[in-house]
């Protein structure tokens, strides 16, 4: 019997984000597993090569982007918990893929569950895909949701 102990629910807060964790909460549910949340704060690199007052910015937006994306997960997790889930937060500063990837192999993760943009052609080739790069990496299985799929 397959058994999902933990539940990694990586959010960007999107429209897409928000469909996949309701699958990721369904699952939860029924293998009473623990959900963990996972923000990944993405690199900005224009601003890694500035110097001076600007770089002041970088750092304040990275701030800021730590403190919304803490209490959007805050939030989360105390709706979570009042369903009678145990949840775990975390934010991560990175590749959205490789942080994906490292917190699941560092918190034996059961099951990821993840959206999926859906996107195809030129726009798949330039900006590349998050979770096809967590399905081909990931240390347990993927169950990822295409964004405008049918709800069940």
């Amino acid at each position: 019997m397959l058994e999902f102990r933990s539940i990694l629910i990586p959010t960007d807060f999107s429209e897409c984000a928000q469909h996949a964790e309701h699958y990721g909460v369904a699952l939860a549910k029924q293998f009473h597993s623990e959900l963990h949340y996972l923000y990944a704060i993405e690199p900005i690199d224009t601003f890694a090569t500035i110097n001076g007052v600007e770089q002041s910015i970088y750092f304040d937006v990275l701030k800021d982007l730590r403190e919304s994306a803490q209490e959007r997960l805050s939030q989360l997790a105390q709706q979570r918990q009042q369903e009678g889930f145990r949840v775990v937060t975390t934010i991560r500063e990175g590749r959205a893929s490789e942080a994906i990837i490292e917190y699941a192999q560092q918190n034996a993760i059961s099951l990821i569950c993840i959206a999926t943009h859906g996107r195809r052609g030129f726009s798949h080739l330039i900006l590349g895909s998050t979770t096809e790069r967590v399905v081909r990496r990931a240390p347990c299985p993927v169950f990822v949701v295409r964004a405008g799929s049918g709800q069940s």
